[in-house]
């Protein structure tokens, strides 16, 4: 019976001395240096019923009645980053590759109240497209462009994506397409 005592009461002091070590946690007197949350790079797709896909070639005759006259590029901007407000650039018909031409839009993407997933829609107003053209259209996103000087580039390398919409431009005037999707 002595044993049996005398091992209860080591299994009681272990315990004891267990819970007192995990009560008192850790002290430091150092800072602890958190790591800079990470910067993920935004992703742009169309949205599910888009009334012109990124996968397809659109058709838009300019004098079909429509409510406004404008060309809607309907997508979904996915970043991480939930808290990030980001920033867009809208480029049409620029050449290949791409030098210093400047975006017909520009502006901001704010964030959607902690969702990754924001709707956007950006449009271009029928009087910039040409009929009988195939149009380019370019829409770049980034957490922060570099300058107007590269206006492509951002800030941080790699928090940038791109998304491009093939266009055949008509009208009652101009039925057939003279400068093709290239």
């Amino acid at each position: 019976m002595g044993f049996a005592s005398k091992h209860c009461g080591m299994v009681f002091l272990a315990s004891c001395v267990a819970l007192a070590a995990a009560a008192t946690g850790c002290v430091t007197t150092n800072p602890v240096e958190f790591s800079a949350e990470q910067n993920f790079p935004p992703s742009v797709v169309s949205q599910q019923n888009a009334e012109y896909p990124l996968r397809e070639i659109g058709q838009l005759n300019l004098d079909d009645p429509v409510e406004t006259p404008e060309l809607p590029l309907e997508v979904i901007v996915r970043d991480p980053n939930v808290e990030q407000t980001l920033e867009y650039r809208i480029f049409l018909d620029s050449e290949n590759p791409p030098g210093t031409e400047f975006p017909i839009d520009d502006g901001e993407i704010l964030p959607e109240g902690g969702f990754v997933e924001r709707e956007e829609t950006f449009t271009i107003p029928y009087s910039a497209l040409t009929a009988g053209v195939c149009h380019k259209i370019e829409l770049v996103v980034v957490g922060d462009f570099a300058s107007f000087v590269e206006p492509r580039r951002p800030v941080e390398e790699g928090d940038v994506d791109d998304a491009t919409w093939w266009v055949e431009v008509t009208s009652t005037d101009q039925p057939t397409i003279e400068v093709e999707c290239r």
